[in-house]
């Protein structure tokens, strides 16, 4: 309970455009990001990039009426980064395929806590459990950002609805397998 109550009260902090709240943030989230930048083969430069332009997006989020917090914000900032860094990986790669994703979802920060690694070790073991096409479909949508047409013509389908029909079957096999009660 602690920490979502410091989360609301440096949430509201952002708002407020108030210079402690990124002093805070950065005490206490930088390691965090400097440790996964650093594992997925980054540098510390890259690392207190990731952490600026993470800490943007945060702000402006901070500033959107219509956006609400609905996790904690240590994890809404590992998703940030995590995308962001994604992105500039597949920027000087010039994508990044499946074995690359299956790498981050072995990342694991040390200070993270328990009930959130183990969601995201349940999450891990039900995307692994689903099938080869269905993990593809996901990565490629969720991660790769790619539409539907483009997973059509990358995975064989014969247009962009048998992809959104089956992205939509893989989700419910997901979701089925997380919450133990089948579809």
């Amino acid at each position: 309970m602690k920490d979502s109550e410091d989360d609301k009260q440096v949430w509201d902090l952002l708002k407020a455009d108030h210079t402690n709240a990124f002093r805070q943030l950065y005490r206490s989230h930088y390691k965090m990001v400097e440790y996964f930048i650093l594992k997925n083969s980054g540098s510390q430069d890259d690392a207190q990039d990731v952490f600026q332009d993470a800490m943007i997006v945060i702000f402006d989020k901070s500033r959107d009426t219509g956006f609400a917090l609905t996790c904690s914000l240590k994890t809404y900032i590992y998703s940030v980064v995590r995308n962001i860094w994604l992105k500039k990986l597949r920027g000087s790669k010039g994508h990044v395929n499946a074995s690359d994703f299956e790498e981050y979802l072995n990342v694991q920060v040390d200070d993270e806590p328990e009930e959130d690694v183990a969601q995201m070790q349940k999450m891990k073991a039900a995307i692994e459990n689903l099938g080869e096409n269905c993990r593809k479909i996901l990565v490629l949508f969720y991660y790769q950002q790619k539409n539907m047409m483009q997973i059509a013509a990358e995975l064989g389908y014969t247009n962009p609805d048998n992809a959104k029909n089956q992205k939509y079957k893989c989700l419910q096999q997901l979701k089925s397998k997380l919450t133990g009660v089948n579809a």
